[in-house]
């Protein structure tokens, strides 16, 4: 069975493997929804990982520092990039060894609360990932 026309991705960016109920802060951390289309699936059956969510965007292509964001959704998650309804790119995230202006140091004491410098974050070695911070070396996870 094949899609109707108007459902089919032009151009913009599909983020798929989404480890399940993370869609919707995916739209967050992207400022989602923007102009145009977005469609979103929860709990999507996959012969890959079982279950997913997965997100499309028309017109939406994504920079380092949001992809960078993306990858701490959780791991083999995947981005490609549609240009005249082609899969022209395709990505698979993985969180980067240097976090720059992405997290926020939960150390009051830091200096990225008082100066005015960029937050720098160093992955550590493991799972569930953990962050230290550049400037004052507290080790952060996720929440």
């Amino acid at each position: 069975m094949s899609r109707p026309r108007d459902f089919q991705l032009v151009e913009g960016t599909v983020i798929d493997h989404l480890p399940v109920g993370t869609a919707a802060r995916a739209l967050e951390l992207l400022g989602l929804p923007r102009q145009g289309p977005v469609t979103v699936g929860i709990n999507v059956p996959s012969p890959r990982q079982e279950r997913k969510d997965i997100v499309r965007v028309e017109g939406l292509f994504l920079g380092k520092a949001e992809l960078d964001r993306l990858a701490l959704l959780g791991p083999n998650i995947t981005v490609s990039i549609v240009r005249e309804g082609e899969v022209r790119d395709k990505i698979v995230l993985d969180v980067p060894e240097r976090l720059m202006g992405i997290l926020t140091c939960r150390n009051p004491t830091c200096i990225t609360h008082d100066e005015d410098v960029q937050s720098v974050f160093l992955r550590e070695a493991g799972f569930p990932f953990q962050f230290k911070c550049l400037y004052c070396e507290r080790i952060s996870e996720l929440d």
